[in-house]
This record gives structure tokens, sequence and C-alpha cells, in this order.
């Protein structure tokens, strides 16, 4: 019995299992942070494990994703036994006994990945069943398909190295000079790694016992030991395998330049989570080459060369390569951005009161011609959210507008928001603004669900070949030339959703808000480097960013349009405006605006999630014309959140009694605004003569029904956002908004 537990300690399996947890620390953090997605465990808020539960290609779930799905897994796997063999294989003597080295240790290497497919396929089916409501012959097909093409991918690699890869016995055979005084055949170079001249050494001491191997998934054997085997041949073996090792990560390399290179054609375009299996998987190749050059010297050299790139990325111009805003012209002498530039004249001020007065005339007039009463001005304010927030705008605001009989929209005269909700409010325009031309039903469910289509998809794969490492792509706008990236990417595949619903330019709405065809619409992208908000819109709006009698006071908004029309201001794509009104942190870059010093804007929703100061600023500068032509404001809020959100239980963690203060902070943003916003909306009703009303089109979510923060919405996220019209609140909000527009 004594002997038995011992051959079991040895067995190769739980070897290897050993070593990962005693020497793989790397590729075990891999590891528990993809059970961690899988299981909902990490990453559930922002919808990582729908990635993988329900992979999506081509805006469908079904045999096709799943495939893609395996495929990579497969690939990942391929690269996990690749990172393991090349690291730690010449702890495993043994291995250079067994015939099919390679394919031997990938049989034995099986516990972790059995282990994450064996979870995946109950999660998933699981998920599918519950959350998506797919029939159960539907969930076997995929999850077949799944297993199908990770097999086929596995079943390719093998048969490489079934092929490539030989014994010691096959090189015992012709090296016979060995040890006779006869010159050894030179070390077998690598395309990649480095010729393994240490492993003479290392083949010495640093061996792992092995009593009992798997020859295959249904026998065991008994190991032969390595002693006996002259070490001139055991590291032919090794140096040998590595070869076939790298020329397999060197075809694994050319296959994600060429993923990076065809990135904006669609049918090139992976679901999200094989994008980041593949980028797992190349990195781990990479970790492995440069372990094989650098030794114990990898980490301190990466390091410096973190620290060689952070420096040459600051005082080197032609080394950075920054997100732009397309439509811009960068090659003009950049303007100052300093106080004098953001301040403006009384007269400017009044000029811009002047055309906004105009405005509001022509949108209301048409509101009330056909009225004796004066109409009231309706204000839309989205808070962002991802396509959670785009998706329940066109759900909300066309479902209340033909309940009202269209007088919703026809008494609306500003959109204003933050992130996703501002794409949905962008889109809802536009439709209105084609429907002067033809007929669209705005309430058409087609329309909300191109806000619902994916766009996670093209971003993450930009983001993994082409965009953090090397930017060689360029797009032609025009006369002006930029580098491609994965902004790129979400404006191409937002065009793609929308039938190129957003292929127009800032100017091109001028007229149409002019005439009072459509509402005015403000982006208000927050300033990284001051705080400040940047006012985008096609109108002049001074009196947003400044007022008489505020010389002494430091200016919180700052005029897009005036600021940069030396740089074609007006020929800003208006899908790179959203863009830089939704640049959710490290999901899209950071944009630079061609100012000294360069301007860095992101997401409005740090500044201001809900619109409210943009609303706040425009009531009050347009108080005098609204309190002599309208009877009355209405603010309608249109939230992806409750307002009043439950009080979440604090965890009495350790790691929770550290990180406490700045999770209350960051945890609570959106509360703190809605605070904020509160006490703007009190000063508001003292200073403006005329009633004012807000309306709360909330979605309503719990901790069972909680649609993720994303650019991504599964089927089942998509239905519950269409059924939260018949809420009792939303329906109780909707009331409240007939009554007032009368």
């Amino acid at each position: 019995m004594h002997s038995r537990r011992r051959h079991w300690r040895y067995f190769f399996p739980f070897q290897l299992l050993l070593l990962h947890l005693k020497k793989n620390h790397f590729l075990l953090a891999v590891w528990i942070v993809l059970f961690g997605v899988i299981t909902g465990s990490v990453g559930n808020r922002i919808g990582i494990p729908q990635q993988f539960l329900v992979p999506e290609y081509l805006g469908k779930t079904g045999l096709l994703s799943f495939a893609m799905l395996g495929f990579s897994v497969g690939g990942f796997i391929s690269g996990y036994n690749l990172y393991t063999y090349m690291m730690h294989g010449y702890r495993f003597p043994v291995i250079a006994t067994l015939s099919r080295p390679f394919h031997k240790f990938c049989i034995n290497n099986f516990l972790l990945p059995a282990l994450f497919v064996a979870t995946y396929l109950f999660c998933s089916a699981r998920f599918q069943w519950q959350r998506e409501c797919i029939a159960p012959l539907d969930i076997l097909a995929n999850l077949v398909s799944f297993l199908v093409a990770l097999t086929a991918f596995q079943s390719l690699s093998f048969l490489y190295f079934l092929h490539t890869n030989k014994e010691a016995d096959a090189f015992g055979k012709h090296e016979s000079s060995f040890g006779n005084g006869a010159q050894e055949d030179s070390p077998v170079d690598s395309p990649i790694h480095r010729p393994m001249r240490w492993l003479s050494s290392r083949l010495i001491g640093h061996k792992w016992r092995v009593d009992t191997y798997m020859t295959s998934f249904r026998r065991i054997a008994w190991a032969r030991d390595g002693r006996y085997y002259k070490r001139e041949i055991l590291q032919k073996v090794f140096e040998q395998n590595h070869l076939n090792a790298s020329r397999f990560e060197l075809l694994i390399l050319i296959s994600f330049l060429f993923l990076g290179a065809v990135a904006s054609v669609e049918w090139f375009i992976l679901p999200a989570a094989a994008s980041l299996l593949l980028f797992l998987t190349m990195l781990m190749m990479t970790i492995s080459a440069l372990h094989s050059w650098l030794r114990g010297w990898t980490f301190t050299l990466v390091i410096a060369f973190a620290a060689f790139l952070n420096v040459a990325h600051q005082y080197l111009s032609w080394f950075r390569n920054p997100t732009k805003a397309y439509g811009l012209n960068y090659e003009s002498v950049s303007v100052p951005y300093e106080p004098q530039s953001i301040f403006y004249e009384n007269a400017v001020i009044e000029l811009d009161k002047s055309n906004m007065e105009d405005i509001l005339s022509k949108r209301l007039g048409a509101a009330s011609s056909d009225s004796l009463a004066m109409p009231k001005l309706v204000i839309l304010n989205h808070s962002g959210g991802g396509s959670r927030s785009a998706y329940w705008t066109m759900r909300a605001i066309p479902f209340a507008d033909s309940v009202c009989n269209g007088r919703l929209l026809q008494h609306t005269v500003l959109m204003t928001g933050a992130s996703g909700g501002m794409v949905g409010a962008a889109y809802l325009r536009e439709l209105l603004l084609q429907s002067r031309s033809g007929r669209i039903d705005l309430n058409d469910s087609r329309y909300a669900e191109n806000m619902g289509r994916d766009l996670l998809n093209p971003v993450m794969l930009a983001a993994v070949t082409g965009d953090w490492f090397i930017r060689y792509r360029t797009l032609h706008d025009g006369q002006y030339r930029y580098s491609k990236d994965r902004a790129t990417a979400l404006e191409e595949q937002l065009s793609r959703n929308t039938g190129g619903a957003f292929d127009k330019r800032l100017g091109d709405y001028a007229a149409p808000e002019q005439s009072g065809e459509i509402p005015l619409l403000i982006l208000s992208p927050t300033i990284a480097n001051d705080g400040r908000r940047l006012i985008i819109g096609s109108q002049p709006y001074s009196f947003l960013c400044s007022r008489e009698g505020e010389d002494e006071i430091i200016q919180e908004n700052v005029e897009f349009a005036r600021l940069f029309e030396g740089h074609d201001a007006m020929n800003l794509r208006f899908s790179s405006a959203l863009r830089m009104n939704a640049t959710f942190p490290y999901v899209t870059p950071i944009a630079l605006l061609p100012s000294e010093p360069a301007m860095e804007v992101m997401d409005a929703g740090i500044r201001d999630n809900f619109g409210w100061k943009t609303t706040y600023r425009f009531l009050l500068a347009m108080s005098d014309w609204i309190e002599t032509h309208t009877s009355g404001v209405v603010i309608v809020q249109v939230r992806d959140l409750p307002r009043d959100k439950d009080l979440d239980e604090r965890s009495t963690t350790l790691f929770n009694k550290f990180s406490a203060p700045l999770g209350g902070i960051y945890g609570n943003l959106t509360r703190t605004q809605d605070y904020n916003g509160d006490e703007a909306l009190q000063l508001l009703k003292t200073s403006l003569n005329v009633p004012i009303e807000t309306i709360q089109f909330q979605l309503e979510q719990t901790r069972e029904s909680q649609v993720s923060l994303s650019w991504h919405l599964t089927r089942s996220e998509k239905n519950y956002i269409h059924e939260a019209v018949n809420e009792p609140f939303f329906q109780s909000e909707l009331a409240r908004l007939r009554e007032q527009l009368k």
C-alpha cells in the first residue's frame, strides 16, 4: 500500500499540477481569472462572463460563434501546454524517454484544461437555459460545436508535433559518437528561441521524480528512468522539440498580425472572448520566448524596457501615436489652451443667446401652432451606461412619444447627457430628421435592436491585434490622415449597426437645428487635463461657458467649435464626437485634440452622467425667453439605473478594509451626482418663474435581472429592456408626462 501511494504521488499529472502551484504562478493566475469569468465571479457587472457563455459572431449566437470560441480555447490550451513545456519541461527528463514526447506531455498536463472545459460546459448550458431561454437541443448543438472546434485545433497541433518531435531512442540510434571524442552536432537553432546550451547543466539537477504517466486517456504506464540516457541525447531531444514549438509559435504570431490587418472586415471580427484568448495565447508565447533568451533576467529586463518606453513616449514625439478625432486638422499650429482662449466677450454671448432664442421660437412655434396655450419646453437627459443606455433610450422615448401622440418629441428642444445614452439620443434625432423626407416609425423595434447590436467584438479585436502594441493601419478622411485603433473599430461598427446613420459631420446638423426641424444636441466630454467640460454642438454656445458678471470665476465649460475653429471644427465626424463623449476608460482610448498643451478628452459621465450641468446652464441662460414664451419646463431623465438603489452591504474582508475608502467614493459616483443634481434643481426652481417638472424614465434593475454595463447585450438583456416600459413605475411617470403635455 505504501508503494502504491508513493507511485500515485509521483504520477505525472499530479506532479505537473504541483509544478503549477509551486513554480507557474503567472499561468495559474490566468487560469484563476478565466475560472472566475465563466462562473460569473469576475467582471459580471460589465458583462465579461456573457462574452464566454454566449459568444456572438456577426450579430448571432449559434453554432458558428461557439465553434470560433472553441477553436480559440483549443489554441489557448495548446499555448498553455507549450508554455509549460518550454519553461519547465527540463525538470522532467523522463519526457525525452517517451515516444511522441510533446503529445504525451499534453495528455499528462490535462487536469486544469479538462476542469476548465467541464466547468465551462456546465456554466454555459445553465446560462443558455436560465438566462437566454435557449431550447435544450440548441444548447446541446452549441456545446457540441464548441467541443468539435476545440478538438479540431488540438488534433491539428498534435498532428504537427507527432511528425516533427522525436524521443531519445530515435536520437540514440544516430549518436554513437557521443562520449568517444567525436564532435557533437551544433545546437538546434530556432527562429524565436535561443539555442539551449543551458540545458546541459539543468538536466543534472532540478529533476522532478515521475514513476507513472498516462500514455493515453485510457492507459497508465511505468516511466523509464532518464538517468540511463546520455545527457547529450536528452538535450538534443529538448532542443529539437523547442525548435518545432517555436515554429508553431511563429505561425500563431503570423495569424495574430493577419487578424490585425483585416480587423475592419466584418467577416474577420472574432467574438470578444476569442480575441481575449488569442491575446493571452500570444502573451504566453512571448514570455516563453523571452525566457529562453533571458532566463532569470526576464522580469528585470521587462521592467527596464517598460521604463524605456515610458521615457521614449514622453520625449520622442515620433514614438507617440495618439488617438485623434477624425475630421479635425492636426497639421495646423496648435491653438493655445489657456484662460484667455476660453473666455468670451459679453457681445459674443448676447449674440449667441439671440441666435438660440430664434431657434427656440422656431422649434416650439411649430409645436404650439395648433393651440392658443403656450407650449411646454422639454429637455431630455440621457445617462451613460453603454449599450443598455442606448437601447433603453431608443425603447423608452419612442414608446412614450407614441403614447403622448407625438407631443414629447415635438416639444423637445434639447438632448444632452453622457456615453451610451447620447448614442441612442443621437440615433433617435437622426431618425427624426430622416422622417422629414420619408415615413419612419420611430417605435419600430428594429431601431432599438440596432442600438443593441454588438460593439465590443471589433473593439476587443482591434485592441489585442493592433492597438496597444503597434498601430500600423491608417485611415484617410478627405485630406487628413490618422492611425487606426480601437476607436476606429468602434466608429466603423457603429456605422454598420445603424446603416451609416452617423456618417455625417458636426456641421451637417447646423441648418436643421437652426430651422427648428430637430432638437438641439449637446455633448460634453470631460477634459482630463483640468477636469473642465468640452461643449460640443452644431450651434454657438458661448452662453454655456461664460455669463455676465463671471469675470473672476473659473470657467468650467470650454466651447469646442470656437476653440478649434481654425482646425476645421465643423468637419468633425459626428461619430467621433459621440465616441469622445463615450470614452469608457481603457475600453476606448482617450482622444487628443490639437491644442497646446494637447487636450485629452474622455467620458462625459466622469463629470456629469445625467446631463444636469448642461441643462442647468442652458435654462439659466435662456430664462428670460423661457419665462415669456413657455408655460413651463419638463425635464425627462432617461436613466439606465434606478434612482434610489438599495444600500449595498459592505464586505467585512481584510481586503475590503483597505479598498473601502476608494471603493466607496468611486462606487457611489453616480449617486453623488444625483445629490448634486437635486440641489441644482432646487436652486433652478427658485430662479425661474415657471414651473419645472422632472420625469424619471428609469430602467428598473435588481440583482437577479441586472443588465451589464458593456457595449454588448445578450438576447435576454435586450428582452428585459424591451419589456421594461410595462413596469409600474415607468407607467406612472408616463402618466405624469401625458398630463404635463396636454
